[in-house]
Formats: C-alpha cells, sequence, structure tokens
C-alpha cells in the first residue's frame, strides 16, 4: 500500500515541495502551491512526508487480578 504505483499524486507528499509562510513551496513551480491540488509532471513520491494513521488503542477491561497466578 505505501508502495504502490497508484499513489495519489498531490503536493503535500512530493520531494520538491516544502512548508514555508504557512504554505506549500514548490521548487519547480517556484510559487506557494495547494497541499491538497494535483501535483505537476516533476512529482516525485516522498514517504517521510506522508501521514501516519495511528492504530486505536484497544479497549480492554483487565484487573489486576487477571495476572496473579
Amino acid at each position: 500500500m505505501i508502495y504502490s504505483r497508484d499513489i495519489t499524486k498531490i503536493c503535500a507528499v512530493c520531494v520538491n515541495a516544502h512548508k514555508r509562510d504557512g504554505g506549500l513551496y514548490c521548487d519547480v513551480k517556484k510559487q506557494t502551491v495547494t497541499g491538497d491540488g494535483a501535483a505537476c509532471k516533476k512529482f516525485s513520491y516522498d514517504i517521510l512526508k506522508r501521514t501516519v494513521r495511528r492504530a486505536r488503542r484497544l479497549k480492554t477491561d483487565f484487573e489486576p487480578e487477571d495476572f496473579t497466578l
């Protein structure tokens, strides 16, 4: 899933875009771009810019007595 070929091409996860002045600045276009819009032809995926979804905490009702032998 992370390394699939059908990655949605958006500037927010591109190597050429970085945060500047509260927005994204594209080094290729030399201008501020939106993070949700479609990327240009020079799009290159950067896995480190991907937002990670954290797993939910398990809801457990264990008591300390459950772990005694």
